[in-house]
């Protein structure tokens, strides 16, 4: 089973697929995962090819929008921008191939 938790507090559960017990042995250990406090909330994140940085767009308030990017490996942040302030700006952001 996997479990996270959110902002807020609340934890939530995945329960497996009962149509894949019988390949368990074959999904063992194929996930790493790592919890991450982060002081504002995460609107959207990607992981890079090589899977060796995350990229996220995190929202301090209507106006202040933060750009950050981590090394997975070294669990540090490598790159940081923070974009508004302006009273009609905003952010769009997309993957870029």
């Amino acid at each position: 089973m996997i479990s996270y938790k959110d902002t807020k507090g609340n934890v939530t559960t995945l329960k497996p697929n009962l149509r894949f017990l019988p390949y368990k042995n074959m999904f063992k250990d194929m996930l790493k995962q790592t919890s991450v406090i982060t002081m504002f909330p995460i609107l959207s994140m990607l992981i890079t090819y090589d899977s060796t940085r995350a990229i996220t767009v995190t929202k301090e308030d209507d106006r202040f929008y933060y750009i950050k990017m981590y090394d997975l490996e070294e669990y540090n942040m490598t790159f940081e921008e923070c974009i508004g302030g302006g009273k009609d700006s905003y952010i769009k952001f997309k993957e870029v191939e």
